[in-house]
């Protein structure tokens, strides 16, 4: 492996705070912070690349955030007490190409198999600046044995993006060799990418949500033994509407918002014992509608932004590495749509519900045992409603590495003419996808004494959903994510974030050597502290994936796409092959801190901090190839080298290698 080391992060702070009390029944605080993060060739670079080659989507990342809060603190009575919040925040990212590291290819991204060999798709970008009002009061009511207490929440986020993603084109290849022949001076001016697309338009968005929620709850004290802990809670979302619409298509114009997100939580705790609790709970959680995915959405109607896609064969289709000049001019059929289901598009949610039983060991020693599980209804799905039903079944010829017939899979294709021929993808988003989890947890910890405190804890895990979930991204480009469009139970198996395994240990250390008040004892011999984190865990998977070459059965009909095994351009999965199947690698690595207390004066004091992220340098993949089979003529042909490491990276220096900082720090 080719291991890229990481320039120098820098990053500027300050802050500012300010409490005031002006009567004994009210208080106010004032609190503004300003941090500057730059991280050259920063958290986009792969600390491996693919064939270790020097190639790859590396950005120089700039990030600024600022934020002033202020609080009012009001006592009304001596059983009741009312918090009044405000909040301004401010981030901003911002990710220039980084044009020193382009190959010869420039800014053009080249895709081989998913794998980015070319510059990223990206860049440039500032995506997004960010601002954000929060405006928050709560009551607190003390009757009894109930405490109450009730709120309102109301924030409005501004989210300012220039970006034009895929700007200057994308060229995918199936195989090493396609891109071989292309990039070697193709003087033919022959085609042997699968597919090409390019972005035109206006790079700049402004989208503006605002969110008022409202929640109520008890916490009552039945008895000595018994808590119990109930609310309702109600968020309702007002989004942004697309300023222009495909007149084809109304539906590219409005992004509908639910009025019934209704959240009940309830939660009990009894004392068995004087060392013995068992605490359960049960509550419903909604997802907030995400920045990137109502872009893609304001984006869908092809008139903001135009999104081309064009296969080889296609007239005016580039030849590499050449893009195109506008999106006039070009074919249909080559335009794709984006847009919400207008009767069930709304935000997800999840219920949620946990089960602990907690031992007191010892003075300082407990042990806590708990389950967990969790199950998210109405995720994110989207599928092509520009395929006609799926035709007739063929049948594949599985081949061994010597080229001999070991096995068969049959399965439809999608062939003939699409629904409407004006475009290519149109993408309808729906709320399709499920989630199921399971995890036990078990934790031993021991409480601060004698100068050290630790924790250990252990979680056995698994889980599962349909539809190729795989959290914000699949949300940020809404592509088709099944094998075959609408049906996602086929695809149902193991997430591509399920961890089985996973044991974490981790400590403080911070002896007394000597009772001794003199400066040699102050400032030498005590006032050494030692911290570590260690992380053990069990590999996460990913799918195994199928390479298309051209038209599989020309004599049956025509595919639709040729990046799919059935001409849907869905997932490109192994479907004889369980979901998610092929492992990436087992994490082991131990973080550590060695700090020194420099007690300067009473009010004054400083630290001198020596860091150490994978101290042991002990190297994991976080890729691996996928490609498990390439298709070509109705063959399906193994690749070498299927789960062989490709990438380790790291946020935020973008590898896992062994890293060492040091670093002061005064508090006054």
């Amino acid at each position: 492996m080719n291991v890229l080391v990481p320039r120098t992060v820098s990053s500027d702070m300050g802050f500012a705070k300010l409490d005031w009390r002006p009567t004994e029944r009210n208080s106010i605080s004032f609190d503004a912070n300003v941090m500057h993060w730059v991280s050259p060739h920063g958290i986009q670079t792969q600390g491996v690349l693919t064939s270790g080659n020097m190639l790859g989507g590396n950005g120089n990342s700039t990030v600024e955030t600022r934020y002033g809060k202020a609080a009012w603190t009001f006592v009304p009575t001596a059983t009741s007490v009312n918090e009044l919040r405000f909040g301004w925040f401010k981030d901003r990212l911002s990710d220039p190409g980084a044009s020193d590291l382009w190959p010869s290819t420039g800014p053009l991204t080249i895709s081989l198999n998913g794998s980015a060999i070319g510059a990223a798709a990206a860049y440039p970008r500032t995506f997004p600046s960010e601002q954000r009002f929060q405006l928050v009061d709560n009551y607190n009511w003390t009757r009894g044995s109930h405490s109450i207490k009730f709120g309102v929440d109301w924030q409005t986020t501004e989210d300012w993006m220039n970006q034009l993603f895929n700007g200057f084109g994308t060229f995918n290849y199936s195989s090493l060799t396609n891109f071989a022949k292309d990039f070697s001076g193709n003087a033919t001016g022959t085609k042997n990418y699968s597919s090409f697309s390019q972005m035109f338009g206006n790079p700049i968005q402004d989208i503006r949500t605002t969110d008022f929620n409202l929640y109520v709850q008890d916490a009552w004290k039945v008895s000595r033994k018994l808590t119990l802990n109930y609310g309702l809670r109600y968020e309702k979302t007002f989004l942004p509407q697309p300023t222009i619409v495909d007149p084809n298509y109304p539906a590219t114009g409005h992004i509908p918002s639910p009025n019934k997100d209704f959240a009940p939580r309830f939660s009990l705790s009894y004392m068995i014992n004087d060392k013995t609790v068992i605490r359960a709970g049960y509550g419903m959680f909604y997802a907030r509608f995400i920045g990137d995915g109502l872009d893609t959405l304001f984006l869908g109607n092809s008139r903001y932004q135009t999104s081309l896609s064009i296969q080889p064969n296609q007239t005016g289709a580039p030849v590499f590495p050449g893009i195109l000049s506008s999106a006039s001019g070009f074919p249909a059929g080559t335009v794709n749509l984006t847009f919400a289901d207008q009767s069930h598009f709304r935000n997800p949610y999840t219920q949620q519900g946990t089960l602990a039983i907690e031992r007191q060991l010892s003075h300082d020693l407990a042990l806590t045992v708990s389950y967990i599980w969790s199950r998210g209804l109405q995720l994110w799905t989207s599928r092509d409603l520009n395929l006609p039903a799926a035709g007739p079944t063929v049948t594949y010829t599985i081949d061994d590495a010597s080229g001999n017939a070991v096995g068969a899979y049959a399965t439809q294709l999608y062939v003939g003419a699409k629904p409407d021929p004006r475009y290519a993808h149109i993408y309808e988003v729906d709320n399709g996808g499920q989630s199921w989890y399971n995890g036990l947890i078990v934790q031993l910890r021991k409480r601060f004494s004698h100068g050290f405190t630790g924790q250990v804890s252990y979680t056995w895990s698994h889980a599962i959903d349909d539809a190729n979930q795989s959290g914000a991204s699949n949300v940020i480009t809404w592509s088709q994510s099944n094998t075959f469009a609408g049906n996602y139970k086929l695809d149902k198996g193991s997430s591509s974030l399920d961890q089985r395994h996973r044991a974490g240990i981790s400590f403080i250390e911070a002896p007394t050597f000597t009772s001794s008040k003199s400066a040699f004892a102050r400032y030498l011999i005590n006032g050494w502290e030692l911290s570590a984190i260690t992380t053990m865990a069990s590999s996460q998977p990913t799918n195994a994936t199928i390479s298309v070459s051209g038209q599989q059965f020309p004599s049956v009909g025509t595919m639709i796409y040729t990046n799919s095994i059935n001409g849907s351009g869905g997932l490109t999965r192994v479907p004889f092959y369980p979901v998610d199947s092929l492992n990436i690698d087992r994490v082991f690595r131990v973080d550590a801190r060695l700090t020194r207390n420099l007690p300067i004066s009473e009010r004054f004091k400083a630290s001198l901090l020596f860091e150490g992220f994978n101290v042991f340098n002990t190297q994991y993949n976080t890729g691996v190839n996928t490609q498990a089979f390439s298709a070509s003529g109705g063959i399906l042909r193994p690749t070498p080298g299927l789960g062989l490491g490709n990438q380790s990276q790291g946020f935020p220096d973008g590898t896992n290698a062994r890293r060492l900082q040091a670093g002061l720090r005064f508090v006054f």
